[in-house]
């Protein structure tokens, strides 16, 4: 079953988060039919100006983003008071899928992961230096870089998704005292201690993945923001030290990338993918996308997609689920939340 949404057939449901629920949908364009990632603001918190900002902020945003490693956007719009966002369609895994097979399996191969966090880097790079119409720097920072964040396409290219919670100039949203944005085991402890957060905290959580990919570990699994301080401020182990295939080299770009002290880290995720590929190349590593695409095809067939899938996703895949049944879980969840 589906339902209409203007143009719009609306298929399964692919998550819901704390303000709008996302699902596959289809549209016939001359007819040519696509598919699309249909984002819906959530109608109650759409009585809130904060929420009706932060989410139009996403669409512009989505609308001067332009890279081959970032999902693109379709069509921004509100139908029957509803706002939403078309994006481009992503058949593959998530990281998070892939992490979830890595802790059954074994560590991801070193090459993956390399390809992954390179080209996320480079996407967060361009995002980093994004301009408006007018050619002003936005100062955009993702906020919340995290697996379930990152999608790896079934033709081997990674692209980073969700600017949902992004800091930028176009997006004149307060954060409450005391509120973190983002996943918790990805945030920067600079973030978690004073609140404040420059591009070089995207970096750190990019890190936090690949240290995870790499290990087939979670590296900080907390519930609290104390707990988080805490674990930041650990020693943590080398990945070659759990993971013998790292070599050396590796290990200091990723934990370069994961220095506690920002200034110690790289200066840009720029900076990242370049000492990656420079790694890459002196190992003699050429890795392409068709590399990856068949690593995704062997190891994720549909079975393990939909074993993986169950076990990541935020509500279940129902086919009948409507749009109002779930904005009707989206403010279930604000009540209790509240």
């Amino acid at each position: 079953m589906s339902v209409t949404f203007g143009p719009y057939r609306v298929c399964e449901a692919l998550g819901i988060g704390g303000m709008a629920t996302v699902h596959r949908a289809e549209i016939d364009v001359a007819g040519a039919l696509y598919v699309v990632a249909l984002k819906c603001l959530d109608q109650e918190l759409a009585r809130d100006k904060t929420f009706v900002r932060r989410f139009i902020a996403e669409a512009r945003l989505g609308q001067l983003l332009k890279h081959p490693n970032i999902a693109r956007t379709h069509e921004v719009g509100c139908i029957d008071n509803t706002h939403f966002i078309a994006f481009e369609w992503i058949p593959g895994v998530t990281v998070l899928q892939l992490g979830e097979l890595a802790r059954e399996t074994g560590p991801i191969p070193v090459y993956i992961t390399l390809h992954v966090i390179t080209q996320v880097a480079r996407a967060l790079a361009y995002a980093h230096e994004l301009c408006d119409e007018q050619g002003h720097r936005v100062g955009l920072i993702h906020r919340d870089i995290a697996p379930s964040n990152i999608i790896v396409g079934d033709n081997g290219v990674t692209k980073l998704i969700d600017f949902g919670v992004a800091k930028s100039t176009l997006a004149h949203v307060n954060t409450a005292v005391g509120e973190v944005i983002g996943k918790l085991g990805y945030v920067a402890p600079e973030y978690l201690k004073t609140g404040k957060l420059d591009a070089r905290a995207d970096t750190y959580s990019l890190g936090v993945i690949a240290y995870e990919m790499l290990t087939a570990r979670r590296l900080f699994e907390v519930e609290t923001v104390e707990a988080a301080q805490i674990k930041r401020a650990s020693r943590m182990a080398l990945p070659s030290s759990i993971n013998p295939q790292v070599p050396v080299e590796l290990d200091r770009i990723v934990m370069t990338t994961l220095a506690h002290d920002p200034a110690k880290r790289w200066t840009t995720p720029g900076e990242l993918a370049d000492a990656l590929d420079a790694f890459a190349a002196a190992a003699g590593l050429a890795i392409q996308d068709s590399d990856v695409a068949a690593w995704v095809t062997h190891e994720f067939g549909e079975p393990t997609r939909q074993r993986i899938r169950a076990r990541t996703a935020d509500i279940e895949s129902d086919v009948e689920l409507s749009l109002e049944q779930a904005f009707a879980r989206v403010r279930a969840r604000t009540e209790d939340a509240g």
